[in-house]
């Protein structure tokens, strides 16, 4: 095998391939920016309903699909309409008002473009109203409980043999 011979294959580069590969998603990226910097109209004053909301909402909670917190946040706690141009989002607790608030302008902006409506506020309000659905159980003596409400047997069998929750 003395002389190299050239087979007409080109050398790949990871590098140049990954340059390849992120210019179309970069390219993208800022069309996206471009379309979301478009400046709000201070004479925008459309009406919109609750529908109109919660489909904006909607779109609003798809782009933020790669921020598992966020999104989750988004998704379990639309925006209501409380009158023409207020909304109000219920929440459960600090946390929840703390990552909003640090997103509040982002949310507003969209809005106020995407419903065409200059005039919108957003309010967040902690729901001192517990949830109608289940419970999470986070502690040995509550996972306990809720099994016990299943199944009240347990308790029985608990005193019987003397167990104790760790």
């Amino acid at each position: 095998m003395g002389g190299a011979k050239s087979s007409g294959l080109k050398s790949i580069s990871l590098k140049n391939l990954a340059q390849k590969v992120q210019q179309p998603v970069t390219q993208k990226v800022k069309q996206v920016e471009k379309k979301q910097e478009e400046p709000i109209d201070m004479s925008w004053n459309d009406a919109f309903d609750q529908d109109k909301l919660d489909e904006a909402w909607r779109r609003f909670t798809r782009q933020h699909e790669t921020q598992p917190r966020i999104h989750t946040i988004y998704k379990n706690h639309p925006p209501k309409l409380v009158n023409e141009n207020s909304l109000k989002v219920l929440l459960r607790n600090k946390t929840q008002e703390y990552e909003l608030n640090k997103e509040r302008s982002n949310i507003v902006s969209y809005l106020r473009r995407c419903l065409r409506n200059a005039k919108i506020s957003l309010e967040f309000e902690i729901s001192l109203v517990e949830d109608k659905g289940p419970q999470k159980a986070f502690t040995v003596a509550d996972k306990f409980k809720v099994m016990m409400e299943k199944n009240p047997s347990l308790a029985i069998f608990k005193k019987e043999f003397n167990l104790d929750l760790e």
